[in-house]
């Protein structure tokens, strides 16, 4: 969640969530800016991934000021996997897919998701696995998929995507 993007109305991001987004881009890009290219791999990974995510919180509450395209996405990607630190990598997967579904490309979004999955599973990873299936359950309004995510967290009590899970399946009673 993007703090202040309650306060959103109309598709105008207000104030706040303007200033988190900012405060967050400026943290990254400083600190990639500083470190260069003798900063940890991982770092540069994370911080590219951090300015992926805000380009698209900005793409998702406003689409009107966003520009195409998210340069920092493949960073990302790029850095976890010459990293080999599978941990981060479904975040960024994750990320990737919610992006190319925004940018109409479904077949990219399930790829995505379908690497993320095969990494979840081989973790095992099940607090990732259950964001899969959140996340393909709303990019395709799947409420089998939908159903996947509310046991796994449950099993496992990931309380802290509660909230999501609640919208989304709220969301589901509008899906054909």
């Amino acid at each position: 969640k993007v703090p202040g993007a309650k306060s959103q109305t109309n598709g105008i991001l207000t104030n706040s969530a303007t200033e988190a987004l900012a405060n967050t881009e400026r943290r990254a890009t400083t600190t990639l800016e500083r470190h260069g290219p003798r900063y940890p791999l991982l770092d540069i990974a994370l911080d590219h991934l951090t300015l992926a995510r805000v380009h698209l919180y900005r793409t998702l509450l406003d689409p009107s000021k966003t520009p195409p395209g998210n340069p920092h996405l493949q960073a990302s990607l790029d850095s976890l996997r010459q990293s080999n630190i599978v941990l981060f990598l479904p975040l960024a997967l994750l990320t990737a897919s919610h992006y190319q579904h925004l940018s109409g490309d479904p077949a990219a979004a399930e790829r995505f998701l379908t690497e993320s999955q095969q990494i979840a599973e081989r973790g095992p990873m099940p607090l990732y696995l259950a964001d899969v299936h959140l996340h393909r359950a709303r990019l395709f309004q799947d409420k089998d998929e939908l159903a996947k995510a509310r046991a796994l967290i449950e099993k496992h009590g990931y309380w802290r995507r509660r909230e999501e899970l609640v919208d989304a399946e709220e969301a589901s009673d509008h899906w054909s």
